[in-house]
């Protein structure tokens, strides 16, 4: 298992490195908002249809190969990209290139549940998880200061033969083949036999799923360009400042489930879901860079807090056979959603005060996914499941 994790290690730097970077990449060669925000939307395409493909391949020929097969799929991208930066490339190998970076955690976290037991599972996915978050605020600040020291080409080089070297790691992680599966697409996609409340608590979940998807896409993907627009940060900078977010989310998720049992679950998810809009709607007037700073770190904290108690209440009335069902459905949503998100970010970041507009919008859609939460939260209130969760029953 430590092997796992060292690979986790370099592969979630080396990732981090590379979202932190591309898009200042593509700045620095003369492409404007529009085109990063197709190319990011069409990354976002991928990631929805590419990356369910690379999860079902995985249960059928095992997660260890195809995280490795993705690791130089990535590779070879980054270094053809950087190597031949022409529009047609970069359009050509974005839908590919989400595919491959969204499918790493997809088939990580599988891997995980193969090679443990139930009696270490949790202190592992602990681990991982706190690796993952913590390296990827090493990534953000590795990213900023590599595109200003060495320029952002030779940063993706080097982010390209980090994630190259990770899969040593990888290779000697022992699989257990009698774990493959022969699932097919029309398994997956089987929805039936869901009662009444499960159908009501699944239902709204995907809808908020695509709301605060589109919410969030039309500015979380584009962190750097934007700290850029407004306050022409410096990379290493821009690095620095998402890396505050970056370790305020992973804080909050740390101790969400502590928070969540002492103030109850929907109290603390509804309160920091109803003030994420206002942080949203202050990044639309807030032209201080160390008070936006703050106010963007929090956002990122606050609906990372919530993330983890959400997705525990809503996994735990899925059938156990449907889990896998929902979250591909759910992922396949949220980054449709994102990818027509980015298509509007660049569409409004063009027009003379564009920001304002764009975090004006994603604030209402924010504001119907917080109607709609209490909605969801209505019907299991006082249901036995939900007070064995975190025993506080709402009066």
């Amino acid at each position: 298992m430590r092997k796992l994790l060292y690979y986790t290690l370099l592969s979630s730097i080396a990732q981090s490195i590379y979202r932190i970077v591309f898009n200042l990449f593509l700045r620095d060669i003369g492409f404007n908002n529009a085109f990063i925000s197709h190319i990011t939307s069409l990354e976002m395409v991928g990631s929805a249809f590419l990356g369910l493909l690379i999860g079902v391949l995985g249960d059928k020929f095992g997660k260890k190969l195809m995280l490795i097969i993705s690791s130089v799929t990535f590779a070879i991208i980054t270094f053809l990209r950087i190597s031949i930066p022409t529009e047609s490339i970069l359009i050509y190998t974005a839908l590919i290139n989400g595919g491959v970076l969204t499918s790493r955690m997809i088939l990580l976290n599988s891997l995980i549940v193969d090679i443990t037991t139930h009696e270490n599972r949790g202190k592992y996915f602990g681990y991982n998880f706190g690796l993952f978050m913590g390296s990827g605020l090493i990534g953000n600040l590795i990213g900023g200061a590599l595109g200003e020291i060495v320029g952002f080409n030779v940063a993706l080089l080097i982010t390209g033969i980090t994630h190259l070297a990770s899969n040593f790691f990888l290779l000697l992680v022992h699989e257990n083949k009698q774990h493959h599966s022969q699932v097919s697409i029309k398994e997956i996609f089987n929805l039936k036999e869901f009662n009444k409340l499960q159908g009501h608590i699944i239902k709204i979940h995907l809808i908020r799923t695509f709301l605060i998807g589109f919410g969030a896409g039309l500015f979380v993907n584009f962190g750097n360009i934007i700290f850029k627009d407004l306050f022409n940060m410096q990379p290493t900078i821009i690095g620095v400042a998402l890396a505050i977010a970056q370790f305020g989310a992973s804080l909050g998720s740390i101790f969400s489930s502590k928070l969540s049992k002492k103030f109850g679950a929907y109290q603390f998810t509804f309160l920091l879901n109803m003030l994420v809009i206002p942080l949203i709607i202050s990044f639309a007037y807030v032209r201080d860079p160390y008070l936006f700073t703050v106010l963007y770190a929090l956002r990122f904290s606050f609906m990372n807090m919530t993330n983890p108690v959400s997705t525990t209440i809503i996994m735990s009335y899925i059938p156990q056979n449907k889990i896998t069902t929902i979250s591909s459905i759910r992922n396949f949503l949220n980054f449709i959603a994102r990818s027509f998100a980015a298509l509007i970010f660049g569409y409004i970041t063009s027009f003379s005060g564009g920001y304002t507009y764009l975090f004006l919008i994603s604030a209402l859609f924010y504001f119907i996914s917080l109607l709609l939460l209490r909605n969801l939260f209505k019907p299991i209130l006082k249901d036995e499941v939900f007070l064995k969760l975190y025993e506080k029953p709402i009066k």
